[in-house]
């Protein structure tokens, strides 16, 4: 054989066993894929339609462990051997779900995590946000636990009643008095705006639906400049845009009202959100008082793409009450009148960020009506603009800003009975004219080494009225120093001026009658926030408020000496209700909290004294209530079961007893009407379905049937008042709320 013909041979042997090395290695390469699976799927929150991100998802089978984390939507995609694998998913706010699946070569599951029990999840109500844009001593709460609170009906915004600092001195009326100072001195805000009230009246829970409260910041006072034209305190709550992790949707009936919510996210980060309250509560209302009907409704729409939101709301009340004698007196004949309030809102605001700096800017529009009984009242037209810069560095904070409105008020009569005979009614409360409000602003927080804040802030507001101008200047200084991780101590001092207001907020009425003058007020505070262990939060605060050309609201009518007369530039109702004096208020706030474990809640107790300089001289201010107790406790029980209670104790409102035969001898609120003790109790217990959730609540508020006081009566026979035979003005009461919820 000739060398060439072995040659050959060896290569085409070569050849053969290279294909034949070949196709084992394909035929190995394809035995080892479809030795190898495909399992995918999405992971949700147990109950609803959400997507949960973030969750490991680990698959085990035989030695071979794979593991990956689900995606912004909840998907996630594995590869592990075939076969049966354990499946384990594990999230921190989440159990950790274990179960076995079958991995074929294309397998797909849907997988469910329940929530920790919030007794194990990290409480998400916090006594200082030191991150806020304002610098002051506040509260900051937010979280589910709010609308949950005993006492609340399920409102976050009436958690105030149960702070420090606070005072309730007309019963079942969300009427505030904080640090003493007259309830019209207070400033809402919601989401950057000012609005008029952030609740209906009695039953009626707040103007926004409760489920998109995000945050709620309540200062009581000696708060920076870039809160202005309120000397009282402030409350400050915020809104959340719809969330982006697919639709929701929310349906509550209650025993007087129902109220529903949905959330769309749309394609290109569009995210909407609808919500609104309607109420009926009548049958309650005339359960305690057959003369009284009331409703009530809202609503809000938000739409948020990026940096941008337009935010549109509305709010509406009404209070009939039927034979009210029309003149005021006995006399008088009686017929069925009606109070009536609403706002409507519309706002566009930008917020950008760069770096560490950020700017926003607003435009609001809004619409305020408020009818008095018998048709008379007012409506206002009102647009504002605003702008804010924060600038930061590391040492150093400033923070501007501006803010101007228009506004046109004008006299209406919204009712059906002719009117023109008293023009008089609303006085200055309606007189048409045209207002303009222009305020600026600088905030400079500096830090000169590490844990102490220094903050000097000042504003300038001028107001503008028919003939009428004036001008405010408030200098203001905070200071802010963590001596340990567990001790924080802060102080604070300012001015703060605002334009004659009503005693009562009411939506209309702001900016008028600015020929009274500015109200003054001299804020002082100082207290310390100590963190201790179990949980446990220390609030001590020691503060000091001075006011001057107040406008007080008259609660007792009865004729009496020591009474301020009303301004001689006030007339109708505005005069009958408005005294201007001057006064202070002092005292000392407690606040003991737990804030996380199956047991939580707080005991808050102010120790206060509010006086006023009337003209028989200084005496305790008609709403004073030196002591104020509220204990409030929720214990989370297994089977998603919620159990809560709140007491509440005050002293009584002071009292002018007109003294006989003639009431000549009395002295101004010498006398106090009874002490108040409220107990509430809620039971909430929530059932979850597997794409869906179901919440039934039981709430009642007042069990222990105590009595509601508003002042005092005298009998009459014939011609002659009894002086010496007082009786209280007032009745007993329990307001049940039972509700049930669905969610998705």
């Amino acid at each position: 054989m000739s060398c060439s013909s072995i040659l050959r041979g060896r290569a085409s042997a070569l050849s053969w066993l290279l294909g034949l090395l070949l196709m084992l290695a394909s035929a190995g390469s394809l035995r080892a894929e479809e030795a190898t699976g495909r399992l995918s799927g999405r992971v949700f929150v147990y109950g609803s339609i959400t997507a949960l991100p973030e969750a490991l998802v680990e698959a085990k089978v035989g030695e071979v462990v794979v593991q990956t984390h689900s995606d912004a939507q909840g998907r996630f995609e594995l590869r592990p051997p075939l076969g049966p694998a354990n499946l384990k998913v594990r999230h921190p706010e989440f159990e950790t779900l274990r179960l076995v699946t079958q991995v074929g070569p294309s397998s797909q599951v849907e997988l469910r995590l329940r929530r920790r029990p919030s007794h194990q999840q990290p409480f998400q109500t916090t006594v200082r946000s030191p991150s806020h844009k304002a610098e002051g001593q506040h509260l900051s709460l937010r979280g589910d636990e709010l609308r949950t609170l005993p006492g609340s009906l399920g409102d976050p915004f009436r958690a105030i009643g149960l702070l420090p600092g606070v005072a309730t001195p007309v019963p079942l009326l969300p009427i505030y008095v904080v640090r003493g100072a007259s309830p019209g001195m207070n400033g809402f805000y919601l989401d950057g705006m000012r609005v008029p009230q952030l609740f209906h009246l009695l039953v009626g829970g707040g103007v926004v639906h409760a489920r998109l409260v995000e945050q709620m910041d309540f200062y009581p006072g000696a708060y920076d400049a870039s809160f202005g034209r309120y000397a009282g305190g402030i409350i400050d709550a915020k809104t959340r845009p719809a969330r982006s992790d697919g639709y929701h949707g929310e349906l509550e009936l209650r025993l007087f009202d129902l109220s529903a919510l949905v959330e769309l996210p749309l394609p290109k980060d569009i995210r909407i959100t609808v919500s609104g309250h309607y109420g009926y509560p009548g049958p309650i209302i005339r359960a305690i008082d057959e003369r009284v009907d009331i409703g009530y409704w809202d609503y809000q729409l938000r739409l948020d793409w990026k940096g941008l939101s337009i935010q549109a709301l509305g709010s509406y009340d009404s209070v009939t009450i039927a034979n009210l004698p029309l003149g005021g007196g006995a006399t008088s004949p009686a017929t069925e009148n009606t109070f009536r309030t609403t706002f409507h809102r519309v706002q566009a605001r930008y917020r950008h960020s760069r770096g560490r700096h950020s700017f926003e800017v607003g435009a609001v529009g809004g619409i305020d009506e408020m009818t008095i009984f018998q048709g008379n009242g007012v409506r206002k037209l009102a647009l504002n603009l605003r702008a804010l810069a924060t600038l930061a560095w590391p040492k150093l904070k400033l923070r501007i800003g501006t803010d101007t409105e228009l506004s046109r008020f004008s006299a209406q009569n919204f009712g059906e009975v002719d009117v023109r005979a008293r023009p008089d009614d609303i006085g200055d409360l309606g007189g048409s004219r045209d207002g303009v409000v222009a305020s600026a602003y600088a905030v400079l927080s500096v830090e000169p080494w590490q844990g102490l804040t220094l903050t000097g802030s000042g504003r300038i507001d001028l107001y503008h009225a028919g003939a009428v101008t004036l001008l405010g200047l408030d200098p203001r200084l905070q200071v802010r120093a963590r001596l340990t991780d567990f001790l924080l101590l802060h102080a604070g001092v300012g001015y703060y001026q605002q334009p004659p207001s009503f005693p009562v907020a009411l939506p209309g009425i702001d900016t008028y009658a600015l020929s009274l003058g500015l109200q003054h007020a001299t804020h002082a505070a100082v207290g310390e926030e100590l963190q201790l262990p179990l949980s446990l939060s220390l609030n001590l605060n020691g503060f000091y408020q001075k006011y001057e050309n107040s406008n007080d609201v008259v609660i007792d009518f009865t004729p009496q000496l020591c009474t301020s007369p009303p301004p001689e530039t006030l007339s109708g109702y505005a005069a009958v209700i408005t005294r201007q004096v001057n006064g202070s208020s002092y005292g000392m706030e407690l606040m003991l909290r737990r804030h996380h474990g199956r047991f939580t809640g707080w005991i808050a107790y102010t120790l206060s004294r509010a006086e006023r300089a009337f003209t028989c001289g200084l005496r305790p201010a008609d709403y004073d209530q030196p002591h104020v107790l509220n204990t409030v406790a929720q214990v989370r029980l297994p089977w998603n079961l919620m159990i809560g209670g709140r007491f509440f104790y005050s002293t009584g409102r002071p009292v002018t007893m007109l003294k006989p035969p003639d009431g000549s001898a009395t002295v101004r609120n010498a006398d106090r009407l009874p002490d108040t003790f409220q107990l509430d109790l809620r039971i909430d217990r929530e059932w979850l379905f597997r794409s869906f959730a179901l919440d039934v609540f039981v709430e009642a508020v007042n069990i222990t049937y105590s009595q509601a006081v508003f002042g005092l009566t005298y009998p009459r026979e014939g011609n002659i008042t009894r002086y010496d035979q007082p009786q209280l003005n007032g009745f007993r009461w329990v307001l049940p709320s039972i509700g049930v919820r669905g969610r998705f």
